[in-house]
């Protein structure tokens, strides 16, 4: 004998009009697609399609860059979209979809694959894929709907090849359903680093799929199907799989969780039904009360929670055969609100007359009050509750405190006193940079040169009823800062520039610095770099040497042509020497101060003058040792001359980090672009050791190499072998040591110094 049995597949949404095909995310020209490109600081500065950058994959292949482990197109689809490229130049694309929520295809399935090269950049400079949805005003829909994922070396889900971080394809699925009949907006967005030398790029594409778990019948029980494709799957009865089976013997709710790799997670549920069934579609208006449920047209409904119309469909289905017609019933509900919460502020003896409540000759304090309210809205009561706070007409006084002569470009900080828990409000003069506070009770500030003397820092506060300011006045007074190239011959003086040197025998590159303090108590500094030169040799010879008169000789002027040390050539727009800043701009030393923050000194720089390697202002500790016993699987480098082609610091420094943070892989700032050079690097910065300690000594960092006596020795990122590493000493010699078996004398000389890429 067989059973009729019906499916209910009941979902929430937010009721509107209209419904719109979801769009064929594959058609670049197609209605609702805007494709944009720009740069790393602006991917929406052009819109248009650009081939090889916005491009439509239709074939079957492997990324190349992934060591062909990642296909071009995912299991079930005969098109995707490429994102970006492979090429560098600080690019940036983008790809927005806008669409009308359907209601019979309410959850959107996305479908991607990311391709990110690590450059060791700090991580907004790195390069990146954004996912984002977003609602008709723009706003993102909700805490998962956006993907932002940065070429870090360690992301989850990520793969690793080489340099290359690259995500398999991933499914990610959005519920909708609150946006029936409104306009989403899906966007998809790829940068190159912001560097320019490395790239981003990402394949995806999307499909609106239904609301509803799909049924088949086998005997006395029903199989409910899920959407394929997705992390985790948790059903009502405990399953954890695609699929769930259940009895067909009884009235049964049914309920799936989804949870896609991201983590975004949406609820599919069903209803089997036993009694009579309705024979064709029918719609429904209703209207009830926050929290209260709802009984009827075969609807069951919990208490509802979210004030508005709601749109909730029950789609029935015959599977007592696993087959036959469809029939709808879709609910238009509104709840109304019941509780209605009013926040609000009154001043000492006041009246107030709003929201329905009144109240004459307030006193201070807090206070609650509730309000019914009668209608014909559905409700049997309405409430309104007034959360009123009276604060107090008291005068509270407020004073700064800080220095009122301060020097220009330092760091000052000011600090309100004041027991008023109101909020302050600090009014800075232009000239005035403010480096971190100025919300709160304190602020730091810098003075620059350009700004008011004195001037006049005011902070101000209100308590709701009585208004109160308090200012100091400062005045700021100049640091003197210079640096200076300059000649001359060896056996020589010098005496130009502020600097009294005495005779000059060692021919080469020398810096010198003077350090002076102003009458107002500001530090300066003068920085010389001084060329000393061979004296010259010159003779003059003639041959012959004794001639008649009308005669003629050969005289012939001879000299050492290594008698002197070539002059530096004029500065490029970047050099070593030169200073790099925390906003990544790259300034002279003869230009500092110019208030901006210094990061490090510039040491390389490639043939194109705009990327290299800077050296950290300071070192990173004293005596540690390189610290793994074993072959962390860097390159090996069995002799000083092989050590040399190693310039993968960062890529040594990654896999250092991955088996000890203990040692010095734990001391550098590795997560803000810093890490520990391998020995090819250290040879570069030795070479330049003295315009960069020169810069060094300017901007107060510790400069290279200090112990020469003793022998400063800087670790390098570069192993010989399982058990042994190279370092480079103070007079650029190349030695390797044990890693971990140091003798206190050795293990004291040791210094470890970070570098980043620029």
């Amino acid at each position: 004998m067989k059973r009729s049995l019906f499916i209910t597949v009941c979902l929430l949404a937010v009721f509107a009009a209209g419904r719109a095909q979801c769009p064929d995310f594959t058609d670049l020209t197609g209605p609702g697609v805007t494709c944009q490109y720009g740069d790393f600081y602006n991917p929406f500065m052009h819109t248009g399609v650009v081939g090889g950058r916005h491009t439509v994959i239709t074939w079957q292949d492997t990324d190349p860059y992934t060591g062909n482990l990642l296909p071009l197109l995912p299991p079930g689809e005969n098109a995707v979209v490429k994102l970006g490229n492979h090429f560098i130049g600080a690019e940036a694309e983008a790809i927005t979809y806008q669409f009308t929520v359907d209601p019979d295809q309410s959850v959107l399935l996305v479908k991607f694959a990311v391709v990110l090269q690590d450059p060791g950049h700090a991580l907004d400079d790195q390069p990146r894929f954004v996912m984002r949805l977003l609602d008709e005003n723009g706003q993102q829909i909700s805490g998962c709907a956006e993907y932002d994922v940065r070429a870090s070396a360690d992301i989850p889900g990520f793969h690793s090849l080489n340099d290359i971080r690259w995500r398999p394809w991933t499914d990610v699925g959005f519920d909708l359903s609150e946006y029936v009949g409104q306009q989403v907006r899906l966007q998809f967005v790829t940068y190159d680093c912001s560097w320019e030398g490395h790239y981003g790029y990402a394949y995806f594409t999307a499909h609106c799929i239904g609301p509803n778990l799909t049924g088949a019948c086998d005997g006395n029980t029903i199989t409910f199907t899920a959407p394929a494709g997705f992390e985790s799957y948790e059903w009502a009865n405990g399953d954890t799989t695609e699929t769930s089976a259940y009895p067909l013997n009884n009235t049964t709710s049914v309920s799936c969780q989804i949870t896609s790799a991201i983590g975004c997670v949406f609820t599919l549920n069903a209803t089997l039904l036993s009694d009579s069934l309705p024979t064709e579609d029918a719609t429904f208006y209703d209207t009830i009360c926050e929290g209260d449920s709802y009984h009827d047209h075969l609807f069951d409904l919990p208490p509802q929670t979210v004030i508005g119309t709601q749109m909730v469909r029950n789609t029935f289905f015959n599977v007592a055969d696993c087959a036959g017609s469809e029939v709808v019933y879709t609910l238009y509900l509104t709840v109304i609100q019941k509780y209605t919460d009013y926040y609000d502020f009154a001043c000492q003896g006041d009246g107030y007359d709003r929201y329905g409540f009144e109240y004459t000759n307030l006193q201070p304090g807090s206070f609650t009050d509730t309000l019914i309210l009668e209608g014909n809205t559905g409700c049997d009561s309405l409430y309104s509750i007034l959360h009123l706070t009276v604060s107090t007409n008291a005068f509270q006084s407020i004073v700064i405190q800080g220095e009122t002569s301060v020097c220009e470009y330092e760091t000052v900080t000011y600090t309100v006193a004041t027991s008023s828990v109101a909020p302050l409000q600090w009014n800075i003069p232009e000239g005035v940079s403010i480096l971190s506070g100025g919300n709160a009770s304190t602020v730091s500030l810098s003075f620059l040169e350009n700004a008011a003397n004195p001037a006049v820092i005011t902070v101000s506060t209100d308590n709701g009823c009585q208004n109160n300011s308090a200012q100091i006045t400062v005045w700021h007074y100049p640091q003197y800062h210079s640096f200076v190239r300059d000649t001359i011959c060896a056996d020589n003086t010098y005496n130009a520039n502020g600097f009294l040197l005495s005779m000059q025998d060692s021919p080469g590159v020398h810096v010198f610095t003077n350090n002076y303090t102003t009458v107002h108590g500001c530090d300066s500094v003068e920085v010389l770099q001084l060329v000393v030169n061979n004296s010259p040799v010159f003779g003059v010879t003639a041959s012959p040497t004794e001639i008649c008169a009308g005669e003629s000789t050969s005289v012939v002027a001879t000299g050492d042509p290594n008698s002197s040390v070539p002059i530096p050539p004029t500065p490029h727009p970047i050099a070593p020497g030169d200073i790099l800043c925390t906003d990544g701009t790259v300034v002279k030393p003869s230009m500092w101060p110019c208030g901006k923050t210094a990061l490090g000194v510039v040491f390389y720089v490639d043939a194109s003058w705009e990327h290299g390697w800077a050296v950290h202002l300071q070192e990173h500790g004293a005596g540690l040792a390189w610290g793994a016993s074993a072959n962390l699987s860097n390159t090996n480098y069995a002799t000083p001359r092989t050590v040399l082609y190693d310039t993968n610091g960062y890529t040594n420094t990654v896999a250092m980090r991955s088996n000890s943070m203990d040692y010095i892989a734990g001391a550098v700032d590795f997560n803000n672009g810093w890490y520990i050079p391998a020995m090819g690097q250290l040879r570069t910065l030795f070479t330049e050791e003295s315009v960069v300690n020169a810069t060094l000594q300017l901007l107060g960092g510790t400069v290279l190499f200090p112990d020469v006596m003793y022998g400063t020795r800087l670790w390098s990122s570069s192993e010989k072998d399982g058990y042994f590493a190279w370092f480079m000493d103070s007079g650029g010699g190349i030695q390797n040591q044990h890693k971990n078996y140091l003798s206190s004398i050795f293990l004291s000389r040791m210094r470890v110094r970070s570098i980043r890429n620029f």
